[in-house]
């Protein structure tokens, strides 16, 4: 008979939970990710990934990962986000299933391709 501790139960549950991947595009501002950041910390939430790239003329775009946030959750922190100063846009993208950023990245890009083209 095999018996589950709460932290092994946690980890089942986030596995079946879904998974949101935030983008960010924002001003390339020294404070912009710690503060983009800080809105998953106070709600003591860590991000299952991190991403964080600087464009030509100023802008940084932060790619979050992050499982297990219903839905209300994810709708919340997407508002805050984009409330901020430094902020230009918030993307959210949920997964039923685990999200690869880079696959998310590649899809995102094929598909702002096909918009223009």
């Amino acid at each position: 008979m095999s018996t589950l501790n709460p932290s092994d139960s946690q980890s089942v549950s986030s596995r079946r939970s879904p998974t949101a991947c935030f983008s960010v595009r924002a001003a390339a501002d020294p404070a912009t990710l710690s503060r983009v950041i800080e809105h998953f910390a106070l709600l003591n939430i860590v991000p299952e990934t991190v991403k964080a790239r600087r464009f030509n003329g100023g802008a940084l775009v932060i790619d979050l990962k992050v499982k297990g946030l219903a839905g209300d959750r994810i709708d919340i922190i997407a508002r805050k986000l984009r409330a901020m100063v430094l902020v230009h846009g918030v993307a959210v993208e949920v997964f039923a299933a685990g999200c690869d950023l880079d696959d998310y990245r590649a899809a995102r890009v094929s598909a702002e391709a096909a918009l223009t083209a």
